[in-house]
């Protein structure tokens, strides 16, 4: 015999709050958040060096130091790049914190390796939150940052701003599986955050299932994938069979010799040619991750079988 949450609460929910799951930062989600957060990484730079690159018509470069420092150009400019990549965590943290403390809380800050395997920078505090709370604190940093950093971009030709845009994209994945995972409980649940995770508090009724952030990997790379293959027959089946038949004799999506690099077409009485470019791995990567974060919402939101 089966019994499914609700059925169940008036036998065995005596209401006692309970620890109803844990978000910790274990070996295998370590490694697991490397892979998809590299998937992030490719996604996020086509993206955001896409858009710069279809708004202003450049490509990105990271060109800082002036010619005439001669052979000390190249390491003044990777030293800023360098800076560029890792700068992003202190307003992406400060955010955090800031979220924090609007919600009352008092955030400390920190930074760790995880089992060896993947750097990390946190902001923390002791302060308990509601689902809603919680999920605020997390986004808070990968939404404001796109929404001020993307405009700044394109407004002032700031290509070199594709590179922390992207690392603080690629940052937020873990933000991300934990924000779908906490969606699958009810609003009234209480969350503790820690150093390395989350614990959810709640009744017994409360909780769906135990969230898999191997479910999550494994959903955002065969996404990726199969998301990959078909973006690739897409544009090379539908492409030449579509635009002519719309009347475009040419056209060119992304840069090419660049990672942007999407997509080209051209029928004309001198050429007809077809090309697919790296881009095809970024646009791949983008379905994948948001396939794996959908997939990670419904499983969340289905309802617990307990055998009994």
């Amino acid at each position: 015999m089966t019994d499914s949450p609700a059925s169940a609460t008036s036998d065995d929910d005596d209401g006692t709050e309970r620890v109803l799951g844990e978000l910790t930062l274990t070996r295998a989600l370590a490694i697991q958040m490397t892979a998809v957060g590299t998937l992030g990484t490719v996604a996020g730079w086509t993206l955001f060096a896409g858009l710069f690159g279809f708004v202003t018509g450049e490509t990105v470069g990271f060109r800082f130091a002036p010619a005439s420092l001669g052979w000390i150009t190249t390491p003044v400019d990777i030293l800023i790049v360098v800076f560029l990549g890792t700068f992003f965590l202190v307003p992406h943290e400060w955010l955090h914190g800031l979220a924090i403390r609007y919600y009352g809380g008092e955030p400390r800050y920190g930074v760790g390796v995880a089992h060896f395997v993947l750097p990390y920078a946190y902001a923390t505090t002791d302060h308990e939150f509601t689902r809603n709370q919680f999920v605020v604190v997390l986004l808070t940093p990968l939404v404001v940052m796109t929404a001020v950093g993307v405009p700044l971009m394109l407004a002032f030709g700031w290509g070199w701003l594709v590179l922390p845009l992207t690392l603080n994209t690629a940052g937020a994945i873990a933000d991300l599986w934990m924000t779908v995972s906490v969606l699958g409980y009810p609003a009234h649940v209480r969350i503790v955050d820690h150093e390395t995770g989350a614990r959810i508090m709640g009744r017994e009724g409360d909780t769906p299932r135990t969230p898999s952030v191997t479910a999550v990997a494994w959903d955002a790379l065969a996404g990726a994938a199969v998301a990959v293959v078909a973006t690739a027959l897409a544009l090379t089946i539908g492409g030449p069979l579509l635009l002519p038949a719309l009347g475009v004799e040419s056209i060119v999506v992304g840069t090419p010799g660049r990672i942007t690099y999407l997509f080209e077409f051209a029928n004309t009485p001198d050429e007809i040619s077809l090309g697919v470019g790296p881009a095809v791995f970024g646009v791949g990567g983008l379905i994948g991750l948001a396939y794996a974060l959908v997939q990670a919402y419904h499983r969340g939101r289905r309802p617990r079988v307990d055998a009994t």
